[in-house]
């Protein structure tokens, strides 16, 4: 085998003589690799390259048509292994920080549901724990949205009135909020 050319192995190997990959390997593995870790930088990057070249030689043996030199074939089954490595990677890479920007984005909204839960339920306590004419006049201004001269007519109050349950409203659920957001 030693002595056979680079063409007879091909025809030898074409013909599924699993002796000619072997001689092959041996004459050009060395050399592919060193070409592979020049463009890879990376020795088991490399090495697997090659070997996906070997290995592809070995089982599409009878299918194999080589219409170059034998060495141009395998330094192009190199370059095109890379280019398929640094696809692969890319992909990969997409996909890790696709991934994470959803699991960031996942968390994020988690957390501001939780938050958004957390305050409304402060709130709701809040109110309940308002004096009557103050929670009425609180909830009618903010869950039916009346102005103060409507809520007025409704509590049979001056506006003045409202104004001031209101007022007093709101300090009430700013100085339990501010507790709230402390925390955090």
């Amino acid at each position: 085998m030693q002595s056979l050319s680079d063409s007879e192995l091909v025809h030898l190997l074409s013909g599924g003589d699993h002796a000619a990959v072997e001689e092959i390997y041996i004459r050009y593995a060395p050399l592919l690799l060193k070409h592979a870790f020049k463009m890879l930088q990376d020795e088991h990057a490399a090495e697997d390259v090659v070997h996906d070249i070997f290995s592809n030689l070995l089982a599409d043996e009878k299918k194999l048509e080589i219409k170059s030199s034998l060495d141009s074939y395998l330094y192009r089954a190199v370059r095109n292994g890379v280019l398929m490595l640094f696809r692969k990677s890319k992909n990969q890479q997409k996909y890790i920080e696709g991934l994470s920007s959803f699991s960031e984005y996942a968390e994020t909204t988690t957390d501001d549901l939780i938050l958004e839960k957390e305050l409304r339920r402060q709130i709701e306590d809040a109110v309940a724990g308002m004096p009557t004419k103050m929670r009425e006049a609180w909830e009618l201004s903010r869950n039916q949205h009346l102005s103060r001269r409507e809520i007025a007519a409704i509590t049979q109050t001056t506006e003045g009135t409202v104004n001031t349950q209101l007022n007093r409203a709101m300090k009430v659920l700013k100085s339990k909020l501010t507790i709230l957001f402390s925390l955090f």
